[in-house]
């Protein structure tokens, strides 16, 4: 079971996760650059590595470097603008720009004669 020791890790993983599902389903992102993630889970998932998971350590890390880097890739390729939109949580842009209404009290005075033209 080579995914029991990454369990320590879920706290530092599941944000990442999280954000890269996100953008997976956003529609702003290239579909060329949603084959990143799905290469990644191949990777993890497949019995194929760089280095064996016999070795205990090394094997581990061997995936979690090459799906990070996959990982880290996507988030890069991914807009800007749609990776830091996810990142402070809202979901689409009409969220991020409500209309401003505020009442402002106070008071006023002429400072002519007359009123105003």
């Amino acid at each position: 079971m080579r995914a029991v020791p990454l369990l320590r890790y879920l706290w530092l993983i599941l944000p990442a996760i999280r954000l890269a599902w996100g953008l997976f389903l956003d529609r702003r992102v290239r579909t060329i650059t949603k084959v990143l993630p799905i290469l990644a889970v191949l990777y993890v998932l497949s019995p194929l590595d760089l280095l064996p998971d016999i070795i205990p350590v090394v094997g581990w890390m061997d995936d979690l470097i090459v799906a990070g880097g996959l990982l880290l890739l996507f988030f890069i390729l991914a807009p800007t603008e749609v990776v830091f939109e996810r990142l402070r949580g809202s979901t689409s842009r009409k969220e991020t720009q409500k209309p401003i209404r505020e009442t402002i009290d106070g008071t006023f005075r002429y400072t002519d004669e007359g009123p105003p033209r």
